[in-house]
């Protein structure tokens, strides 16, 4: 059974990102890529050159949804 997802605002090519529900404080890069529908390779890529915020936790990348949502606001790649 699939999780059910709500709509969250974005900027990704005027589609709406959707974060899952229940979803904890901070998303996996999994989540995130999903959110944004990209693939989880290419959110990797834009932790190792600095392109997105994220936090560490151990070897664990961890995003805040309120901050990925703020980055995509502000032109995500633009900066």
């Amino acid at each position: 059974m699939k999780p059910k997802l709500q709509v969250v605002p974005s900027i990704n090519n005027g589609a709406p990102a959707k974060l899952p529900a229940g979803a904890s404080q901070f998303l996996t890069a999994a989540e995130v890529a999903a959110m944004l529908r990209l693939r989880p390779k290419t959110i990797y890529n834009m932790v190792s050159q600095g392109r997105i915020p994220y936090r560490k936790a151990g070897h664990q990348l961890l995003f805040d949804p309120k901050e990925i949502d703020a980055w995509t606001k502000s032109g995500a790649d633009n900066q």
